[in-house]
Parts: C-alpha cells; structure tokens; sequence
C-alpha cells in the first residue's frame, strides 16, 4: 500500500525526474509510503529501486492504450493510493483513465514547463474532467495554463514549486574568487547555450580580468556542437565539459556564479539550488526564473538571448566580487523563505490528503 504515486513515462534524467524521487524519498521519511511508476529500465525506475521506494515498470508508450490502463489499473489497486500524479500529458491519458478505474479520489496531472495547454477536445477531457487537478511548478507556468485554457476553473490549477532540501544545499564556507562561471543542465537549445557561447565569445575580447572559467555541466545533443565550439576559442582551456554532476554541491561551491539563459523555464531548479548555496545567478527574465532571481538582489536578469548583455552581465559579477558576496547572501535568504522542501512537503500532502492513513496532512 502506499498514499501517493507518481506516474513517470520519461527515460531520461531531467528536474521533474529528480523532483519526484525526492519527494518520494522526503515522503517516506514522514512514514508517508510513496510510490512511482515509470518506464522499464529507465534511470528514474533504477535510481527508485536503488533508494528503497516502491516501483513498478509499466510501459507507457502509447496515449491510453487499453492494455497500459490496465496494467496501471491492476497496480494502482494493489497499492491503493489517496493520490496520483502524472507527469506527461500522455501519463495522465492512461494513468488518469487507470485512476478513475481503481477508485483514485485525487488525480493530478503536471505542467512542467512554461508551454501553453491545447485546446482539442481530447486535452479538454483529460485536463477539465479525467484530472481532478493540475499541478504547476510557477507562477508563470499558471499564468500560461489559464490563459491557454480559459475553460480550465482557475481554483483547479495548483502552485507547487519545487522544494530544496535546505540542509543538503547550504551556503558555502567562503565565496570563491576563482573566475568562474557554471551552467548546469540538459545542453538543448531550450536552455539558451547558444546564447551563452555567443556571451562567452565576446567576454573573452573584454579588457583583460583575472583568469576566466566556464564549466558547462549535463549531457544531450548540443554536446558534439558545444565541444567544436571551443576548440575553436582563442582559449579553448577555459572551458570545461564535466558531464552530467551526480551530486550538484561541491559542483555550486566551487562557482563564482550559475549563468541560466533559458528561453523558458517551467520552475528553474539549479538556480533555486545554487541560491541556497549562497551562489549568485546570471538568467534570463523568462516564465519562472524571475520568481527565483531577483534582479539586482540575488542575481541579474538579462533579456532572453541577447549575447551582449549577458556577457556585460557575466563581467560585472567576475569584476565586483563584493556585489557576488552580497547577491549570494541575499540569495540564500530568499530560497530559504520560499522554497523550503519541508513548506512545499506539506503543502502537498494537504492538497493531495495522501498524509497518513485517516489524516489530510
């Protein structure tokens, strides 16, 4: 038995990944029994098993194919939870259907990110009617969804932002002053990379400064473009590819600044973490980042793709080491006041009633 599942259909490993394993994780920890559904042999399946969390491997490859509802059927009863979450739309076709089956009272589906909702009947159905709720990661990913779906009742639409554990993302002993830069992520286009190469070329013609370093951390198909990119740099040295970072602190720690150019966000995870570790952002002023950067405050905010001034912005914070320090202060105090894990835990449990057996929270 367990009191709330997510459904996941993704194989790769990206933020709503992450949020959900955590979460089942934190979960367990209350003596809140949390389960996940994914894709057979999929790294969120792997990383589940491996943490102790109850998984089944259901495939879920087409929308409510009747064999997947059943199969999801079959397990939701066997676990019977207060609550279920799916992540994709194509989740919620089948793990909705599936929910309504085995008597599910709550059934949320999830808007990762910054995109506006269809308008066809069937994402009607499945988000008006099928789903009791949608669950959104911003404020803006809420403005989108109820302007896109206008027959969608505002008081369905959900704000739950993603939680830090503020414990495991603390600020750091001493702002370094190494020069340093990161990004952290998937390296798609989404992300604004090409953005970034264009700042970083420009930044390298500045006035000379103390010795520069960009570490682009994560993996995806960007990669083979970024890695001929700087070999043709006038210092291809100064950047590094580390790959995916499997644990993110030492990884903020060692950064003078996280650098986010997204062209949309549907929470922004990495800059929320890297503000609890004290680090300073540099992001564009797109969908949810805004919520988590405030400019001049905690970080800067840049007009999305614009290489100019983002490398004006990268100089100022690798110039003015004193503005580092406060924005990374002032950055930690900010997540820490609004996006505690521990607040979002229960604001969870009490939209979902998947507290323990006979409680709401």
């Amino acid at each position: 038995m367990v009191n709330l599942c997510f459904v996941n259909s993704m194989r790769s490993w990206g933020g709503a990944e992450v949020w959900m394993l955590d979460t089942a994780v934190a979960l367990a920890e209350r003596g809140v029994p949390t389960g996940i559904i994914a894709q057979p042999d999929s790294e969120l399946v792997e990383r589940a098993r491996k943490a102790g969390v109850p998984t089944a491997a259901i495939p879920i490859r087409l929308d409510g194919a009747p064999w997947t509802v059943a199969a999801l059927a079959a397990q939701l009863r066997r676990w019977r939870p207060q609550a279920l979450i799916a992540n994709l739309t194509k989740d919620l076709k089948a793990a909705g259907d599936a929910g309504r089956l085995a008597g599910v009272p709550c059934r949320l589906a999830t808007r990762e990110s910054d995109f506006p909702l269809k308008s066809s009947l069937v994402y009607r159905w499945y988000f008006g009617h099928v789903a009791t709720g949608v669950l959104v990661n911003s404020e803006a990913t809420r403005h989108t969804v109820l302007t896109s779906a206008p027959w969608l009742p505002p008081e369905r639409v959900h704000l739950l932002y993603k939680g830090i554990e503020l414990a495991r993302f603390h600020p750091r002993a001493q702002a370094p002053r190494t020069g340093t830069l990161g990004f952290a992520g998937q390296l798609i286009e989404r992300k604004g990379l090409p953005a970034l190469m264009a700042a970083w070329e420009q930044l390298e013609r500045m006035p000379a400064q103390p010795a520069r370093r960009l570490l682009i951390a994560g993996e995806g198909p960007l990669r083979p473009r970024i890695e001929a990119w700087r070999a043709g740099l006038a210092n291809p040295g100064a950047v590094e590819l580390p790959g995916f970072v499997e644990d993110p602190v030492p990884f903020y720690h060692g950064i003078d600044a996280l650098v986010l150019p997204s062209l949309a966000e549907g929470f922004g995870l990495v800059a929320a973490e890297a503000g609890a570790c004290g680090v300073p952002v540099i992001a564009t002023n797109a969908s949810s980042l805004p919520e988590i950067v405030i400019d001049g405050d905690t970080g800067l905010l840049v007009p999305v793709d614009d290489p100019a001034a983002l490398a004006a912005a990268l100089a100022r914070v690798l110039s003015d080491h004193d503005l580092a320090a406060r924005m990374g202060a002032a950055a930690t105090a900010h997540v820490g006041a609004r996006f505690d894990r521990e607040a979002t835990l229960d604001q969870l449990l009490a939209l979902t009633g998947a507290g323990p057996r006979g409680t709401s929270a």
